[in-house]
């Protein structure tokens, strides 16, 4: 294991786009799947249990930190089988999108300007503007105590922000996707304009995890909450957490370092030494309020990890 870094006692707060957390003891950092492989049989043959973790958006790290081992994966490659593709979970998805685009493949423009690894994305079934990944794959290869598993689509329990990962404790190693074909000018052009409209909402440099909350899909909403929203808010099927907490005056709150954007109510920002605490304390107070004036009960889309 010469050539996997072994970090120790590494602030978790240099981990995570949210920059929160206590102190990871142990960091096993691999960039490949073969020394993925190597440090997870290793940890399995020793029965020690593990937290994995790629590109840390979407997460929230606990302020007593984390005693079991933490492994990181920072980078994967990709390849292309005809019209499909095949990335690794450690690869950035702004690379996938751009390997699609530059391909004129039609599919991943969507997901232009979101942070994260594609295992990360297959874990929480990430999408944008009506669409999730899991539209697009065709298969996943993971890691399951100590064996390798190839599930189909169907067989990862995918829905709207969850997927069969979030329940069992597998590590996704790399995902099977469709292609379909595209003009590559056209998607370069729609991938330029999500990625500017999305730094208006995220701005570069910003300490936060992504959207917290899930949006509601439409069919799931009661009529009370129907009857007191604004038809004209529901996008591809789905209405905005982020209008919600706005009508109930989430803008510009705080507790401690956490704020709430005054321009976006479903943004959770870190102004600087922001807590695991803190985040709690502001989420529960949002989801009262919601629940008080809709009778729903708000879900989020972040791990508390």
């Amino acid at each position: 294991m010469s050539s996997i870094r072994i970090l120790k006692r590494i602030p978790l707060s240099t981990l995570s786009t949210f920059a929160i957390g206590g102190t990871a003891e142990t960091v096993y950092r691999v960039n490949n799947r073969p020394h993925l492989l190597e440090v997870l049989d290793n940890l399995d043959l020793k029965k020690t249990p593990f937290r994995i973790f790629a590109a840390g958006s979407n997460i929230v790290f606990p302020d007593k930190g984390i005693s079991l081992p933490l492994v990181q994966l920072t980078a994967g490659t990709l390849e292309k089988r005809g019209r499909e593709v095949y990335a690794e979970a450690g690869l950035s998805l702004a690379s996938l999108v751009r390997f699609y685009i530059q391909n004129g493949f039609a599919g991943m423009e969507s997901f232009s300007g979101i942070p994260g690894s594609v295992g990360g994305a297959v874990v929480g079934n990430a999408g944008a503007y009506g669409k999730s990944i899991s539209d697009y794959i065709i298969k996943v290869e993971v890691w399951h105590n100590g064996r390798l598993k190839t599930l189909s689509r169907a067989a990862c329990n995918f829905s709207y922000r969850h997927s069969l990962f979030k329940e069992l404790p597998m590590v996704v190693l790399g995902v099977l996707l469709k292609a379909e074909t595209g003009n590559r000018k056209e998607l370069l052009k729609i991938s330029r304009k999500i990625i500017s409209t999305r730094h208006l909402k995220y701005k570069p440099g910003l300490k936060c995890p992504g959207s917290f909350f899930k949006n509601i899909p439409v069919e799931q909403a009661s009529e009370k909450l129907l009857g007191k929203i604004d038809n004209r808010k529901i996008k591809g099927g789905k209405i905005p957490t982020g209008y919600l907490l706005e009508s109930v005056g989430a803008k510009g709150l705080t507790v401690g370092d956490i704020a709430i954007a005054d321009y976006h109510g479903n943004l959770f920002i870190n102004k600087g030494r922001g807590t695991e605490k803190q985040v709690r304390q502001l989420a529960e107070m949002l989801k009262e309020r919601v629940k008080k004036e809709y009778g729903l009960i708000l879900e989020e889309e972040i791990r508390y990890f």
